[in-house]
């Protein structure tokens, strides 16, 4: 079981012409409103990998609220763990022509307290619980024996805070511009830090690719997979979904990280934040990519 705590948004997408810089006025070319969240986007993701998966996001009573738990639930995702006492968040999305975006989005209610009901309630059975790097600062001291951490520090802005996660996790995400640009931490301190903490790191670079950085220090560094990109809302959450129901699956963090580039690639194909393929349609693209050793995916 792997339970996604973190955020559910109600998203406001508008397409642009460009990203308007501030004082200026652009025409929007469409404008949708959709079910979004970068906890929830990977969860749907994971689930449509096969994983075991439920959503604890708080979100309201409101119908709104129903139709964003109804759209998890019609993709394998058990929602019984999510509080109605609280409010669905909006997020509004800017999306430039090339996929560009810029992202305006509303606090949750997910607090340490809701995070503590949740790992109380996942330590009866055991599992791994994922979070977004919103969750970095609200992480407790320790995690219960039976309760692994996956995290995706994106969102987070707080060094000390990063840490602590990557320390509680045995598979930490990020961007690289947050962890090498905003966090100063170089790519010489990866693998001393994965080796100090055991935990393995998945750099994502976007159009560049991603490194992964394993506890005993072998890095792998493999390019995006070419795509023509129709919207990167969401690629980054699919990929961690993805990675993450495979490695929960048992497969080699390696492995997994190769078929959530490909994943990811699929959803930048895609229009909406939740463009990440069934399994399905993962095995049939992979089966096309003749220079990446992808077989056996199920």
């Amino acid at each position: 079981m792997i339970v996604f705590f973190g955020y559910a948004n109600n998203d406001v997408t508008v397409h642009v012409p460009h990203v308007p810089v501030l004082g200026e006025r652009v025409q929007a070319t469409a404008i949708d409103s959709i079910d979004g969240g970068m906890t929830a986007n990977a969860a749907v993701s994971a689930a449509r990998m096969g994983a075991c998966v439920a959503f604890a996001g708080a979100v309201g009573p409101d119908t709104r609220s129903s139709e964003f738990l109804a759209g998890l639930e019609r993709d394998g995702v058990d929602t019984s763990w999510s509080p109605r006492d609280a409010f669905l968040s909006t997020a509004v999305v800017l999306i430039a022509d090339g996929g560009d975006r810029s992202i305006i989005s509303q606090d949750d209610a997910n607090d340490a307290d809701r995070l503590a009901s949740v790992l109380n309630t996942l330590s009866v059975d055991g599992g791994r619980l994922f979070v977004d790097g919103y969750r970095a600062a609200i992480l407790p001291p320790e995690l219960p024996d039976n309760v692994s951490l996956a995290i995706d520090l994106d969102g987070c802005d707080d060094l000390g805070a990063a840490l602590h996660a990557f320390a509680l996790a045995d598979h930490v995400i990020v961007g690289r511009s947050l962890w090498q640009h905003n966090f100063g931490i170089e790519a010489d301190r990866w693998s001393t830090l994965t080796a100090e903490h055991d935990t393995h790191l998945v750099v994502t670079d976007g159009e560049h690719g991603w490194t992964l950085v394993t506890p005993s220090g072998q890095t792998i560094t493999e390019p995006a997979v070419p795509v023509d990109v129709v919207d990167a809302v969401g690629a980054g959450d699919c990929f961690c979904g993805t990675y993450i129901a495979f490695v929960d699956a048992g497969r080699a963090p390696a492995h997994a990280a190769r078929l959530a580039g490909a994943s990811a690639a699929l959803a930048c194909a895609t229009a909406g934040p939740r463009g990440c393929p069934s399994i399905t349609e993962l095995t049939d693209f992979t089966a096309t990519l003749a220079t990446v050793d992808l077989q056996e995916i199920r």
